[in-house]
């Protein structure tokens, strides 16, 4: 029987099988870090032959390729609502900062294994991860709750409106990004770290960052 719901046309089976499968490797690139995961240890870490795995991925690029669909997912469905439910360009900044942080209290395994794939992934042909993802944004520009990962519309909204002080949107989108990541290392080195009230300072600094002067 296949499941209505499943975008991939996968039986229940197959599709339990297929996030077991993506659990574990998010579980081991977490715990061994990119490189050192391959479809043999997902493989063994389930106790299932290698071809099991290589039924539902046929290489290591397509499994990364999937957990990258399911973190990328994720956030957005946690950040849509959150953000369309404010009217002004500060509420939105505040949102986007806190729902991205409450995606890395409530999924800290899965932030941090993709802190090692963007950190250590290249392609066949040598290419960073930020550079074939570029490559995929321009190719298919996101649409829907995945254009709204990125914070650039938020900053030129708020610095059209006057909301903002004059400032330059794709360095602050850049300088936000990295802070959002430095919560990431953090976990990555202790996944008790509080996530949560590292959120709240930059809340802090990007009101003040962002905020007219008289």
């Amino acid at each position: 029987m296949r499941s209505n719901n499943d975008p991939h046309g996968l039986t229940f089976i197959e599709a339990a099988r297929r996030a077991q499968i993506v659990d574990a490797a998010v579980a081991l690139i977490a715990e061994l870090g990119y490189p050192q995961v391959s479809i043999a240890k997902i493989a063994e870490r389930i106790n299932v032959a290698k071809s099991v795995v290589l039924y539902h991925f046929k290489t290591k690029d397509a499994l990364i390729a999937a957990i990258v669909e399911d973190v990328m997912t994720t956030a957005a469905v946690t950040m849509a609502p959150l953000l369309t439910a404010e009217s002004t360009a500060a509420g939105k900044l505040s949102a986007y900062i806190r729902a991205n942080v409450a995606v890395l209290h409530e999924h800290r395994l899965r932030s941090v294994a993709m802190f090692e794939i963007v950190g250590a992934y290249r392609s066949a042909d040598g290419r960073r991860f930020d550079q074939v993802a570029a490559e995929s944004v321009q190719a298919e520009p996101p649409e829907g709750e995945l254009a709204l990962l990125d914070p650039l519309a938020i900053f030129d909204a708020g610095v059209r409106s006057g909301e903002f002080r004059p400032l330059p949107s794709a360095f602050m989108r850049n300088a936000l990004r990295a802070a959002l990541d430095g919560a990431v290392s953090e976990l990555a080195r202790d996944l008790d770290y509080d996530v949560l009230g590292y959120g709240e300072e930059l809340v802090t600094i990007f009101d003040l960052a962002t905020r007219r002067t008289t």
